[in-house]
């Protein structure tokens, strides 16, 4: 009646008829959103959490496995990882970290490793031991390593009994 012609009102008449349906179903569809529980659909989530529990096992079994390799080894950097994690988490586990890097020189040195293999080995070694040492040393751990480190220097060809004994000599203090 404002100046719109008769197919106009006819299509405006139309339009709000479809905003009144549209007005009604969002009432509706907010009123079921907000008062209908929370409904889950188990057959949905179990391929998921078995994709995690799977994940989680292999991730573990990973770590497991990576603690019994030498330097230089494809899971080595697992290892690496893993001990880092783990002296985050406990600052004491630094002693055992560096106990095992000892012991990792004696084993690379008798199965006839690269020098740079060792003596890459020999200088982490060397930063868990300084850092270990100017913290709250423990004297059974040091003897421990020292013991390792003497036996992988009667072993070693001269270039890395060499950088196996300055070693040695920097944790004589201890």
């Amino acid at each position: 009646q404002a100046g719109a012609s008769t197919s106009e009102v006819s299509e405006l008449v139309a339009l709000a008829g479809n905003i009144g349906i549209l007005k009604k179903s969002s009432k509706s569809m907010i009123k079921y959103a907000y008062h209908k529980p929370l409904q889950i659909n188990w057959k949905t989530l179990i391929p998921f959490g078995l994709t995690a529990i799977v994940g989680l096992s292999l991730g573990m079994a990973l770590v497991i496995l990576s603690q019994a390799v030498l330097p230089g080894s494809l899971l080595y950097p697992v290892q690496k990882f893993s001990d880092n994690v783990a002296m985050t988490i406990n600052s004491d586990y630094t002693g055992t970290i560096m106990m095992k890097q000892a012991q990792q020189v004696k084993q690379l040195v008798a199965k006839h490793a690269g020098s740079k293999l060792v003596i890459a080995t020999l200088a982490n070694y060397q930063r868990e031991a300084g850092s270990y040492k100017s913290s709250s040393a423990n004297y059974a751990m040091f003897e421990y390593c020292k013991t390792n480190l003497q036996q992988a220097a009667a072993m070693a060809p001269y270039s890395e009994r060499q950088a196996i004994n300055n070693t040695l000599l920097n944790l004589s203090d201890v």
